[in-house]
């Protein structure tokens, strides 16, 4: 399916959907949903042409779809992700071998190409490690090093540019998450990961177990799955390595864990309770679901009507879904449901500011050059960026 195109509303706006198979989904879902679009969908605002310094990652010269790289035994393994965009993505053929996530899955895997449990999981360390890293930056700088570096980068920066970085974060909410559980699609992911976006959720975790990828596309899915989360420069993403270590995890931060579930111990997602604290939503691999050991240990476990004959939603569908359900049981003015914006903390808010800002120039690594050269030296996260 390719992206519709963009319907004006009274000559000013365009709605562009931030996925195609799950906003056309959420849309249908919403026709007896009152969402809040205005609050989470960023596609509703005047659509602008951004230069190398705009949001958009096509207008930034290929930052974000080209380049990344995967440290292994014995150097780097560089991985194809052209047009991996983020303010549109169009489906391949080839999903689950899309050559955006990863160029083997492009040319065929080859016998030299097969898992190695050992290879496999190192590189599952090296990518859990890095996102760690990422996640422990948010505490790591103080605020006067944090506004330090934001005015030394600002200059480089359009006003419009800017203006656009603090209107998404003055949305952004950190009482929700989402946890993704050993998905087996990285199209999947990515266009799930460009929908939380969307609704204004900041924090997402994965679980990837080495022991639920078989057969011979496997290499291909878990390499694509950490392209995936590595290219994800707009949200806080953190890997586990297990389902249970995810748990306890969620469980030290106080997170109640909802997964979604076909089996009929499950209520309607309408039932849920949403205030009950904060929510880790959990998604389970396209085609077995959540694991056992996650069923039983969540705190609830939930399915979302269907009227049809089909049983089951794709997973960026059923991501989309729950979010429009999420979005309609938040009040924003009473601050009560899921979705509060504007719940980060003021010093992480810096910091993600930050992070968004050195994302948004034109060369990867740029901006920690120039910090140098005023003597401020950034952690190993940012000089990614």
């Amino acid at each position: 399916l390719r992206s519709p195109p963009a319907m004006h509303i009274q000559g000013r706006f365009s709605l562009r959907f931030p996925t195609t198979v799950p906003a056309m989904v959420g849309l249908l879902h919403l026709a007896r949903i009152p969402l809040r679009t205005s609050a989470f969908f960023p596609s509703l605002v005047p659509v602008r042409r951004y230069s190398r310094t705009g949001l958009s990652s096509r207008s930034r010269g290929g930052r974000g779809r080209a380049g990344r790289e995967e440290r292994i035994s014995g150097g780097l393994r560089t991985y194809d992700t052209t047009d991996l965009g983020w303010e549109t993505f169009e489906f391949s053929g080839r999903p689950k071998l899309d050559g955006r996530f990863d160029k083997l899955a492009a040319g065929g895997i080859g016998p030299e190409d097969r898992l190695c449990p050992d290879r496999e999981a190192e590189e599952d360390e090296h990518a859990s490690s890095a996102l760690e890293e990422s996640a422990r930056v948010l505490v790591g700088m103080s605020a006067a090093e944090t506004a330090r570096c934001q005015a030394l980068i600002s200059p480089l920066l359009t006003e419009s540019r800017l203006a656009r970085i603090d209107a998404v974060l003055s949305v952004r909410t950190a009482r929700s998450r989402f946890l993704f559980e050993n998905p087996s699609n990285p199209s999947n992911v990515w266009a799930c990961l460009r929908t939380i976006d969307s609704f204004g959720i900041q924090n997402v975790d994965l679980v990837v177990d080495p022991s639920s990828y078989v057969g011979p596309s496997a290499v291909a899915q878990k390499r694509g799955m950490r392209v995936a989360m590595g290219s994800a420069q707009w949200l806080t993403l953190r890997s586990h390595p297990g389902a249970m270590d995810a748990v306890a995890d969620m469980r030290a931060k106080g997170f109640k864990i909802y997964a979604s579930d076909l089996s009929p111990g499950s209520v309607d997602v309408r039932e849920l309770d949403w205030d009950d604290g904060p929510v880790c939503v959990v998604m389970g691999n396209e085609e077995t679901g959540i694991s056992d050991e996650m069923r039983r240990t969540a705190d609830a476990t939930f399915t979302l009507p269907m009227s049809g004959f089909a049983e089951s939603f794709n997973l960026s569908a059923a991501t989309a879904v729950t979010l429009a359900h999420m979005s309609a049981a938040s009040n924003e003015s009473a601050g009560t449901g899921p979705l509060r914006p504007g719940d980060i903390d003021a010093d992480k808010s810096a910091v993600i500011r930050l992070q968004w800002m050195l994302s948004s120039l034109p060369k990867k690594g740029m901006g920690g050059k120039i910090l140098k050269r005023h003597g401020i030296e950034l952690p190993e996260a940012f000089n990614r960026l």
